[in-house]
Order: structure tokens, then sequence, then C-alpha cells
């Protein structure tokens, strides 16, 4: 979903759009301008269509048993994943190919307002995602409920339920109270709007009225612009700058919205508590708050936010208390603080950085074939083939590293509980004979438990496919693998290590070579040379 937002603003902010030479239907009288609404406005009942099969197939498979909740769990994970095709291909084909972006920003003048164009011609869009989310409510509830009442199966996690946790006592210590009602479908819709659109959104909305201002400020030629074409390559320089110096401060300062955006409250005070923070001291994680994230019971996972400890937030979800034992509740604790030792949020800033290289170089390789063969350079292509490049990177290159990424949180996780394990296996590489490097099998063994937990709590097959994380049943698999075999795991340590190097790399060449393009242009627009 994370990145059906990110491609929606990529489009909006895209001023080239539509493609004129992929318009289905140009806008010559007013029978085609209704036809256009027409046609933008399908994507809602085509939405709800796809997503109310979806529901009645899985509450249909829903029949008690474990077989039967797999079974409706793999099929609405299914329709989810096809559904979030279907919503990524119709929002491509709305802003590139028909001629909704010219109604909103011309027909209707709204490209005069800040926000005010991007916002409408995202609402379609937003309606449909909200429709099929209404119909998938009875289903997703159905799976969590039944999730909580199913035994625990040999080898997986316990019910707690019965169970006086920590995080329980939690719970019962914070100011917002779990209440019957928190289910029902206008807090279900809320919650997915606040975790899927506006984590998203509202940095990105501030991204879009700013650049609103900059661009507008540099068209109505500013004192110190004044003397530069206003097509050249300095005036667009200056003007991206800015806009990605806005850019990098709202997504720093992102963390401090993302807590009042999600309905979060500190951690209260107890047992939990300053088990969390003796572990922070112990592995030299530092942090702003510790906090308690309200999901109604609907969402069991926990986060870190923040590149840097003044704006670092660690968010644990009130199912997650309420559903795990004290033990597994420290195994994701540990693994989203693996995500911090490691340095995961900035080298994710690293890979944007050259993600916006890849996609201006080929921009730039257009420019040159053009060129080469006499041909028109129509700018709409031109920002479609960078726009797709950014996208492509984020689509496979993104979901590649932070897969990578969440592995090595995992053995972080799961080198976090080893201190803690009080008994262990003869052949454990750590407390067992031999006492050689590796993982403690005990802590593989809790880990492992703890993310089949998870999955079925949230109604995700433990084998699905995930963009971000790949699927559980893979990473239970790779763990297993690294408590088995010592030099395995150092291998892969080495790997994570040369990929980082890699960005590093890839970030300064990238760094130099555009230094050397715009050099030469930048300083003769200035009469400096």
């Amino acid at each position: 979903m994370y990145f059906i937002v990110i491609m929606a603003f990529a489009l909006v902010l895209s001023d080239k759009l539509p493609v004129e030479a992929a318009l289905i239907l140009k806008l010559d009288d007013a029978s085609s301008l209704w036809l256009t609404i027409g046609i933008v406005l399908l994507q809602i009942p085509v939405m709800g269509l796809l997503s109310g099969i979806g529901a009645v197939r899985t509450q249909y498979r829903l029949d008690g048993t474990a077989d039967g909740h797999d079974a409706a769990a793999d099929e609405l994970s299914w329709f989810q994943q096809i559904e979030l095709f279907v919503v990524a291909a119709m929002l491509v084909f709305v802003m590139v190919s028909t001629a909704w972006p010219t109604i909103v920003r011309l027909k209707w003048g709204l490209g005069d307002y800040p926000l005010a164009a991007e916002l409408v011609m995202l609402a379609p869009t937003g309606l449909a995602l909200l429709t099929g989310w209404a119909m998938q409510y009875r289903a997703e509830l159905r799976l969590r409920l039944e999730a909580l009442e199913l035994p625990p199966e040999p080898g997986f996690a316990a019910d707690v339920s019965n169970q006086r946790t920590d995080g329980m006592e939690a719970i019962s210590a914070s100011m917002r109270r779990p209440d019957e009602k928190g289910t029902g479908l206008v807090p279900f819709l809320a919650d997915k709007i606040r975790h899927h659109i506006l984590f998203l959104a509202v940095p990105m909305c501030i991204i879009v009225f700013a650049k609103h201002f900059i661009y507008a400020y540099g068209d109505a030629k500013a004192t110190w612009l004044v003397t530069l074409p206003p097509e050249g390559p300095t005036r667009a320089l200056i003007l991206q700058s800015a806009l990605g110096t806005v850019s990098f401060v709202v997504l720093a300062m992102a963390p401090v919205m993302l807590r009042y955006i999600w309905a979060t409250e500190p951690l209260p005070d107890g047992p939990l508590r300053k088990r969390f923070e003796r572990t922070c001291e112990r592995i030299g994680l530092r942090y702003r708050e510790i906090l308690l994230w309200h999901t109604h019971g609907m969402a069991v996972n926990a986060a870190v936010m923040g590149f840097v400890a003044p704006l670092r937030y660690i968010m644990v979800s009130d199912a997650l208390l309420e559903s795990m034992d004290d033990k597994e509740i420290e195994a994701v604790f540990g693994h989203e603080a693996g995500h911090v030792r490691h340095w995961h949020l900035p080298f994710f800033g690293i890979f944007a950085i050259v993600s916006m290289y890849v996609a201006g170089g080929a921009m730039l390789l257009q420019n040159f074939v053009c060129m080469k063969y006499g041909w028109i350079v129509d700018l709409g292509i031109q920002q479609l083939i960078g726009l797709g490049s950014l996208l492509g990177m984020w689509l496979f290159g993104f979901s590649w590293l932070s897969r990578k990424f969440e592995r090595q949180a995992d053995l972080y996780g799961v080198r976090c509980l080893t201190p803690d394990m009080e008994s262990c296996v003869k052949y454990c590489p750590v407390h067992g004979e031999s006492r050689r490097p590796g993982l403690c099998v005990s802590a593989v063994h809790l880990f492992g438990k703890t993310l089949g937990r998870i999955a079925d709590l949230n109604g995700i097959p433990r084998e699905a496919p995930s963009w971000r994380h790949g699927s559980i049943q893979s990473r239970c698999e790779l763990l297993e693998q690294f408590a088995n075999d010592a030099e395995a795991l150092s291998r892969f340590d080495r790997y994570i290590l040369r990929i980082k190097w890699g960005m590093i790399v890839l970030a300064l060449i990238g760094t130099v070579v555009a230094s050397w393009l715009y050099y030469e242009p930048v300083m003769r627009s200035l009469g400096w040379k």
C-alpha cells in the first residue's frame, strides 16, 4: 500500500501529465468531459466489486478450524495483492491516458490553488480504496477474532489470553482504554486511513504545498533569479535544490507528525517499560519516547521511526501487547532496535538519492537518443520515463533492499534475546558444550514462534510473499539455517556490509557525475565562465 501512495504523489507532482500521445479521449466537447469523469469514477465500483468478492470467498472458508483459517488467510491475501495491482493500474491509466489532470488543473481552475488540484485528482483513488476496505471489514475482523480463539499449533506461541503479562498491565494503565465499540466499521476505516494513507500522505502533501510556492516564487522572477534564463539549468537546479531541502526537512520531522497522525501515547510506567529501557541501555539505543500505539486491537506490530535520537520514537501496538507474552514482545522489540543499530533508515535515504540519480540518468539518456536521431523531445514522455525509472527503483530495488535489511534486523532480534535465555540445548553453539560463535538455538526458536504468531494474528499466511518483508516462512528458515551454519551467518553479514558500501559508492559516483554535468552550464548562466 505504501508504494501506491508514493506512486500517487509522484504522478501528481509531474506537471507534464497526461501524455498527449497516450490520450484515449481528447476534451473536444461536453460529452468527452463527462465521459472522462465517468471513466475516472469507475475506479470506485470496480474496487468495491473486487473487494466484495474477496470478502465473501474469505468468509466462506472460515469454518472454525486451523486449516479453514489458513485457507481464508490465503484467499484474502491473494485478493488484496490483486486489488493493489488493479488500483495501481487504474491510477496510472487515469493520470497518463485520460484528460483528468487537465480537467482538474485547467478546466476547473484548481491548478492555481496550492494542493487543491492534487487532492482532487487523487480523490477517486482514495474513495476506491475506502470502498474496498469497507467491503473487507467483516472478513478481516473474523480472521482476527478466530486467530485469537484457535488453539496454538505445536511448536508455536502459547495462548496468553488468560495470562497476566507486562503488556496487559501497560494496556490497563493507559489513558486510552480499549472499548468494545473499537472494532466497528468507522474506527476500522479510520485506522486504515491513518496507517496506510496519512502515514505518507501528510508529509507528501507538505512537499506538494512547498513545491507550489517555490515554483510560484521562481515564476514571479524573484530578484536573485531575474537574471537567469527562464528554462536554463541553473534556475531549474536552484528551484529543485530548494524543494529537495524542504523535502529532507519534512521527512526528518515525519516521526513527530506520525506520533499524532497515529493514535499514540507514552507507554505507561511499569515492568514492560522498564524492560524496554534496560534493553535500550544495554544495546546503546537512544530515543525520544517509547509509545503505546492504539489500533483498536487490529494491528499486531511495532515500529521504530526517526533518523536521529531526538526525533526517534519506538512504537508498540495495543494488539501486540494484548496477544503476546513478555518474551515475544521483547523479540519484536529487538527486531525494531536492529533497524536502528544497523543504520537502516539512513541507508534508505541513500537509496532514495541513488534512485533519483537513476531517474535523472534515464531522462538524460532519452534526450541523448532524441538528439542523435533528430526526434522531437516530448516533455510529457520525458517525465514519464523519469517517473517510470524512479518507480521501478522503488518497486524492485527498495523491496529487495528492505528484505535484506529485515533479515539483518531478525538476526539482531535473536541476538537481543540470547543473553536472557535461562536454559538451552546441549548442541547450541552459544550455550552448549562447543561454545563456538553463532546463534542461540533457543533464541532462534522463540523468535520464529513470535513471527508465526504475528502472521496468524494479522491474518497473513506464513508462506505469503511481502513487498518489503518477505514471507514469514522464508525468514524462519533462514534463521534456522544460520543457527546450524555459522559460516553461512558470517557470509550473510559480509554480504550486507558489501551492499551498504556499494550504495555509498553509487551515491558518490552519482554526485560526481551530476556535478560534472551541471557545472559548466551553471557557471555559464551565472556569467562566471
